[in-house]
């Protein structure tokens, strides 16, 4: 999920990254569900997300902004819908929670609630925000650093 890309430092590629989030306007999709780290990595990334329809039926898909694919969604589900839980992942991610629960399959994206389907969404948030927090992050004294950005004010709310 996550790759070095050789050519480019991890210091460059951070300050890009944060750059490209900060000014893109969007910078919580989840309707804070999740932290702003993971927030960051998912404008990158995307993510899986556990959608309830009603008391007995949820969906799982994968989106780079959750909270619009709720508003897309919500004339065809009803008003009900509600985002309950998502990680930061790719679409192979959520082809794979898909496999994982196909015995609880009711029709393409929709399955049966069940406590296993929330209790596998919140173990791979916590793996994935793991790994999401073991990479790189650069300091203020980046020889790299980009002026646009104030890595102070960035850092500290990264690490909430």
């Amino acid at each position: 999920m996550i790759e070095a890309v050789p050519s480019v430092s991890p210091c460059e590629r951070y300050q890009r990254a944060a750059a490209a989030w900060l000014s893109s306007g969007e910078m919580v999709r989840t309707d804070h569900l999740l932290s702003p780290l993971e927030e960051f990595a998912g404008h990158n990334f995307g993510f899986v997300y556990l959608m309830r329809i009603d008391a007995s039926a949820v969906k799982i898909g994968f989106s780079e902004h959750p909270m619009r694919r709720l508003r897309e969604l919500r004339p065809s589900y009803g008003k009900d819908l509600r985002l309950r839980l998502c990680f930061v992942g790719e679409p192979e991610a959520e082809r794979e929670a898909h496999r994982r629960f196909a015995h609880l399959r009711i029709e393409n994206e929709r399955f049966l609630a069940a406590p296993g389907i929330e209790a596998y969404f919140r173990s791979e948030r916590e793996r994935i925000r793991d790994r999401i927090r073991a990479m790189h992050l650069c300091s203020t004294e980046c020889s790299q650093m980009v002026k646009a950005l104030d890595l102070r004010m960035l850092r500290a709310w990264l690490s909430r």
